[in-house]
């Protein structure tokens, strides 16, 4: 037995506050560094810490919650310790003490997203098609907070604007708090035996391998976006509408997908939104017009936007309701942690040697095979049951 947020107006508040923390902290925390004094290379390893964290605690932090059934207890004391954490941070001046921080950070922080998606499927009995419309409040503060932090930095400074972190991790406890549910919900027991059925399960193996591809695909993108657009000639006003065009595009996906799956199945999307990742990189290896760049960063809404709904509505519906929370877990840490980690690392590498065109055809090159390797893994199973007989009951007038 063990309490859970159960509305999803709470929910949608939670997801509101955190992705306006994320605002913050992902345009404007390396800047923070390099204006400290820090070296690239310090940058570097500080800039790894979340990634290299996020390919592992996910999922240890949600199998953990699923076995002890302690889901709400962990997700509010890890959203207060990030809070704090996320206090520290802009007051320390080393290497040590920073990585420190965000250490503690990162190993707090990267679960709670995944047990908030587990919340919100469960609120919403079933109706999986609706968890856009809650998980959409989230892109809203991404991108309120991340357009308004950059007039406030300029006002106040990094180091001051950077408690914004804190503010907004702090409003997700306190919307944690009053928002748990005073209902205990009952869930079936769950063991190594449990777990070990979700590992083997040849469905959610190949939805892991292709999304890990996809968002190995992501890296050179993430990381040197901004830098070749500055290479191109383009100015930073026009980098940051390229970032909010993405979102932007994002959150029109959001809106209507309760819509979009009443006209297809969650693997016709899957596959839709795996297989624009080849797409957007072959095209920007060739783009230089700002034009052409912006409507590119519009393919963001299948890139990310139907490719996220699609996996997470499919990784619940692949589960039982007692291992909901693992699931979302594992998928967040071999995705966005391995997959993040993997694509970042490889195109910090190889980016001064091969340049982003070249990046950008190896990253098109290495999602098309994981679009492939789902397309091709999931046809016999949807080409068997088209093939399944009709059953009449016996008895029947023919």
């Amino acid at each position: 037995m063990e309490d859970w947020l159960t509305s999803t107006r709470y929910l949608a508040t939670y997801y509101f506050w955190y992705f306006a923390a994320v605002g913050v902290f992902e345009p404007y925390l390396t800047p923070f560094w390099r204006q400290i004094g820090f070296a690239p290379a310090e940058i570097g390893i500080l800039n790894a810490i979340m990634p290299g964290v996020a390919a592992f605690a996910p999922f240890l932090w949600t199998a953990y919650a699923d076995a002890t059934r302690q889901g709400e207890r962990i997700f509010l004391v890890n959203t207060w310790i990030s809070a704090l954490a996320a206090l520290l941070i802009p007051h320390l001046g080393g290497v040590g003490t920073a990585a420190a921080a965000v250490l503690v950070f990162s190993l707090f922080r990267t679960p709670l997203i995944p047990l908030a998606n587990s919340m919100t499927f469960r609120a919403l009995a079933g109706r999986r098609e609706r968890f856009a419309a809650v998980r959409l409040w989230g892109t809203i503060g991404y991108i309120l907070t991340a357009a308004a932090a950059g007039m406030v930095m300029d006002r106040i400074g990094l180091r001051a604007g950077l408690h914004g972190i804190f503010l907004a991790m702090l409003a997700c406890g306190i919307v944690g708090w009053l928002g748990r549910s005073r209902r205990p919900v009952s869930l079936p027991p769950v063991g190594l035996r449990e777990f070990l059925v979700l590992l083997r399960n040849r469905r959610f193996a190949l939805l892991l391998a292709a999304s890990a591809l996809a968002w190995i695909s992501v890296g050179p993108y993430q990381t040197f976006f901004t830098i070749h657009l500055e290479r191109l000639g383009l100015s930073k006003t026009f980098a940051g509408a390229a970032w909010a065009l993405a979102a932007g595009s994002e959150l029109v996906v959001m809106l209507c997908w309760a819509r979009l799956c009443e006209q297809a199945s969650p693997r016709f999307w899957l596959i839709a939104g795996l297989a624009s990742h080849p797409l957007r990189w072959a095209l920007s290896a060739l783009a230089r017009d700002p034009v052409a760049l912006l409507l590119i960063q519009t393919t963001h809404a299948f890139t990310f936007g139907v490719f996220y709904l699609a996996a997470v509505q499919t990784v619940d519906g692949l589960v039982p309701d007692g291992l909901r929370a693992s699931a979302q877990g594992l998928f967040a840490s071999v995705t966005f942690g391995l997959g993040g980690l993997v694509g970042n690392t490889l195109g910090g590498l190889l980016y001064e040697p091969l340049g982003m065109a070249w990046l950008y055809g190896a990253a098109a090159a290495v999602s098309a095979a994981g679009a492939l390797l789902y397309w091709a893994g999931t046809w016999p199973e949807v080409a068997g049951a088209r093939a399944a007989p009709l059953r009449v009951p016996r008895g029947g007038s023919g």
